[in-house]
């Protein structure tokens, strides 16, 4: 059943690619939404799998419903307005609710916050670097940055905490890493200047992959954590 809903969400995501390719973007929220419904109810499924890490499964799943709000809102903003605001909370919650999962199996640390920074400093230097026009949403870009940031810092955190469930953990830190990468590339599509749109597509890819890696992360066979 896990493996059928990945492959209809790649079917999706590969028909996504293609509706925008031929310039039929007014399917593009149907198959978003359609793809990210699938990775919601595989982690639906292993939600309910997962008996002896409710505390932790709870919360992954939580971010994948808002992560589907997010794709939702982001679908149907045509003007960066209120519904590009919704999109950033709603995916701005969904990390914060991975990050008190990833919390929940290894505590915050100090060096967290050291990775966190690093992270965001890196992502504020490509941000000044760059030929972006952010449009009067740089405070709203750099607030999600640095959200994002602590959250991929707690994913790289799990491998410390890897013994007797490396598979999940490595899960959960590819789904982490993949999200970052997604998001940077996403930067650049939405506030870039002369961007192809062969950059929406590497982030609709990456961004999917993220998810399917976390969904899956619920349906393993690990540690009551």
């Amino acid at each position: 059943m896990y493996l059928i809903m990945e492959v209809l969400m790649i079917i999706s995501v590969g028909g996504l690619i293609g509706v925008m390719q031929a310039g039929l973007t007014e399917w593009e929220i149907v198959l978003k939404s359609v793809a990210s419904l699938f990775f919601v109810l595989e982690g639906f499924l292993g939600y309910r799998k997962a008996k002896g890490n409710r505390k932790v499964s709870f919360y992954i799943l939580f971010a994948l419903i808002a992560s589907l709000g997010g794709d939702v809102f982001l679908a149907l903003d045509t003007n960066k307005g209120i519904l590009f605001i919704l999109g950033v909370v709603s995916f701005a919650a969904a990390h914060v609710m991975f990050s008190i999962a990833f919390s929940k199996m290894s505590k915050i640390r100090k060096s967290d916050f050291v990775v966190a920074g690093v992270i965001l400093g890196v992502l504020l230097v490509i941000m000044s670097i760059g030929t972006f026009d952010f449009q009067g949403l740089f405070p709203v870009v750099v607030a999600y940055a640095a959200i994002i940031s602590f959250m991929v810092a707690k994913a790289l955190s799990l491998w410390k905490c890897r013994k007797g469930k490396e598979r999940v953990v490595g899960l959960m830190i590819a789904g982490g890493v993949f999200f970052l990468i997604s998001d940077g590339i996403l930067l650049f599509w939405m506030f870039g200047i002369g961007v192809p749109r062969i950059a929406q597509y590497a982030n609709w890819i990456m961004y999917y992959l993220g998810q399917l890696f976390q969904a899956r992360a619920l349906n393993q066979n690990w540690e009551e954590t």
